[in-house]
């Protein structure tokens, strides 16, 4: 199966830059409710993702946090790069259903390493369960 069927295109996706302040990915991810954003760089290749937890490390390791602080810093100096692996695009199901297990999104990118989009965890939970409701008629 064609993982792309699932893929929310970069088009459609918040992100920030590898160049974005700290405090732009705050209020991107505040306004859109977000756990997670990803980050990409200047050619569109994927870098990683700010998660809520890298922010609050960040306010707290502050001594004195004010959100003009925020202002000086990039997002880069707080994420953790290693948090979100990407899937390629023409990667299996088995191997985005493992990655989806871990993380509300995993991102996919093309053979250069450019981003494309986001896969929810939430859509392959409602496929996973038509899926199941289909061919299993609920019997266990």
């Amino acid at each position: 199966m064609n993982l792309m069927r699932f893929v929310i295109p970069k088009s459609m996706v918040e992100f920030v830059t590898e160049d974005s302040t700290v405090r732009q990915a705050i209020e991107k991810m505040r306004y859109h409710r977000y756990a997670a954003i990803p980050v990409i760089d200047r050619e569109g290749k994927y870098v990683g993702a700010v998660r809520n937890d890298d922010v609050l490390s960040y306010v707290l390791n502050s001594d004195n946090f004010e959100l003009a602080d925020a202002e000086g810093d990039s997002v880069i100096s707080i994420m953790d790069g290693g948090y979100v692996k990407p899937v390629y695009h023409n990667a299996s199901m088995n191997e985005l259903i493992d990655r989806v297990k871990e993380h509300n999104f995993v991102p996919v990118v093309d053979d250069r390493d450019c981003f494309v989009g986001i896969v929810l965890r939430r859509t392959i939970m409602d496929y996973l369960l038509k899926y199941y409701n289909e061919n299993d008629r609920g019997n266990l």
